[in-house]
């Protein structure tokens, strides 16, 4: 027979598994919600879905194992990949992703999928869309032209998902945006380096500060395809909020999302090292708690233990 003392704790382990079960549960639903609208094309607008993906974190995933696991602690998306980082840095070039990859991943969960493509390939595109992907990165790791000489899809707005595209300067943000694409993402020659991507980053920035002067900005334009109209999504801005930009390259701890966040990024994408932590469960927690904990220390300070730090 057991003791008092077996039954009470035996009682308070099933009491600590329902809870669980019950915040499982509540975030499937959520998740299911979110999907069910991302469905609804006639009723949500393409500016309506990216804002879903604002304050979140996107991963990258390369099985269904991962998006599980993505989905369970808390990301608001994830991108499927059929090759990991350093696979496509060796390649120097990647491309779609197998449709199967992409149909077993957007099936084992109820959070949305972004397809990276190749620049400017519009049956790409249709296929993403085809198989279920929710949102379209058009990706500079995937293009298909000669660096430099790339040519983007040019009218993502008449596209029946929001597109994603990579930039490294103002000018590029805002040709972007003109183009139709509703979320930006860092673009960098090495995906592993978070210092690369900071750099970028205050680039952006210093450009957005610097061309609120009437006279800059006018030598500026005079040299580039845009109009002063397309300088209005960053007029009197004194930040990176007034852009749709996420960071994007290197990032795999608490420590950099939090960089990020406090950069005023719309969000954040995480490479698939992360899975590659000795402790991959903690370390994704932790991650997509420090998108609203950045500016805490002492939170910081302990969502950066026990998160693992070995990487392949």
């Amino acid at each position: 027979m057991p003791t008092k003392a077996e039954k009470e704790r035996e009682e308070r382990i099933n009491a600590r598994k329902l809870e669980a079960k019950k915040k499982d549960e509540e975030k499937a639903a959520k998740a299911k919600k979110l999907k069910d609208r991302l469905g609804k094309s006639k009723e949500v607008t393409l500016n309506a879905r990216a804002n879903m993906l604002k304050g979140g974190v996107i991963v990258e995933v390369i099985n269904a194992v991962q998006a599980r696991l993505a989905q369970a602690t808390g990301f608001t998306a994830v991108c499927p990949l059929d090759f990991t980082i350093k696979d496509l840095e060796a390649r120097k070039m990647g491309r779609l992703v197998d449709p199967r990859v992409t149909q077993a991943i957007a099936n084992a969960v109820l959070i949305p999928t972004v397809a990276k493509i190749s620049i400017g390939h519009d049956i790409e595109a249709d296929v993403a869309v085809e198989v279920g992907s929710n949102f379209v990165d058009e990706c500079e790791y995937a293009a298909v032209g000669v660096a430099g000489a790339t040519v983007f899809i040019k009218n993502k707005g008449a596209q029946p998902v929001p597109f994603i595209c990579g930039v490294t300067s103002l000018a590029e943000c805002l040709k972007r945006l003109k183009e139709g694409a509703k979320i930006l993402r860092i673009k960098q020659t090495s995906a592993v380096r978070v210092d690369a991507t900071l750099v970028v980053l205050k680039r952006i920035l210093a450009e957005v500060i610097k061309y609120q002067d009437e006279k800059a900005r006018k030598v500026w334009l005079r040299n580039s395809v845009l109009e002063e109209a397309d300088f209005d999504r960053v007029r009197d801005a004194k930040d990176l909020s007034c852009l749709p930009l996420y960071g994007y390259g290197g990032i795999s701890t608490p420590r950099d999302v939090a960089l990020m966040m406090d950069m005023k990024c719309s969000g954040v994408f995480v490479d698939n090292t992360v899975f590659t932590s000795d402790n991959p469960r903690n370390r994704l927690k932790a991650i997509v708690a420090a998108v609203s904990s950045f500016d805490d220390m002492d939170k910081m300070i302990d969502l950066s233990i026990g998160t693992g730090e070995r990487f392949i």
